[in-house]
């Protein structure tokens, strides 16, 4: 019985690891998230020449696109969160399990 606690609790404790890379890759994308939207403010025309605006036009296309794909693995990464949140509410309910198990059979003897 000692050995099922040990090996749950290294899983709680893996489960938790786990779950912290995710929150850091969360604030890293949301952080580059803000960044992307940051330089796609837009600026204004005036008097800028067409092959400037062309380009221009171009980079915000590129930025727009890499926005939609930062938010998509910002989406995903929260479900990964979500994910491996019940996963470690698993494995810590499965921890309290093994304990009261445990001291339900010591009471016993």
């Amino acid at each position: 019985m000692d050995r099922v606690i040990r090996v749950r609790r290294v899983r709680e404790r893996l489960a938790l690891a786990a779950l912290g890379r995710v929150q850091s890759r969360q604030v890293a994308e949301a952080a580059l998230l803000a960044r992307v939207g940051s330089l796609l403010g837009g600026v204004a025309a005036g008097l800028m020449a067409a092959d400037a605006a062309s380009a221009r036009a171009r980079a915000d296309a590129v930025l727009g696109r890499l926005a939609d794909d930062v938010g998509q693995r910002l989406a995903v990464t929260r479900e990964d969160q979500q994910r491996l949140a019940q996963g470690l509410a698993r494995a810590r309910a499965a921890v309290d399990a093994a304990v009261a198990r445990r001291s339900g059979s010591g009471d016993e003897l």
